[in-house]
């Protein structure tokens, strides 16, 4: 009965030596990256081309005298004068429009 006993107690430790694998050779460092795979995908701003562009800018200032809009390469620059109470106004239509990147060279009156 002793010999089983003994037996069984050299098999469970062995066992626990091949289930508890020593940290040899792992980065103490190294962190696992926390993935979240059910956030949804984010869609890229669509970037309109020019001639599309250049016809939504110059409809999109139509309202704002002394304003003057060119595109080029998805960019719309803004020149000219405007009230300072109107420039959020435009600005809000002219972001609406996606241009890869707005350049204003407004000048601001009272």
């Amino acid at each position: 009965m002793k010999n089983i006993t003994k037996h069984l107690l050299f098999a469970a430790i062995g066992f626990s030596a091949i289930t508890f694998q020593s940290c040899k050779g792992k980065n103490k460092d190294t962190k696992d990256a926390i993935v979240n795979i059910d956030s949804p995908a984010t869609a890229p701003v669509q970037i309109a081309i020019d001639d599309e562009l250049t016809n939504k800018a110059k409809d999109a200032i139509k309202d704002f005298n002394g304003v003057s809009a060119t595109v080029a390469n998805g960019e719309i620059t803004l020149t000219g004068n405007i009230k300072r109470d109107k420039l959020q106004t435009l600005m809000q239509t002219i972001n609406a429009l996606h241009a890869k990147k707005i350049n204003n060279k407004l000048t601001i009156t009272n």
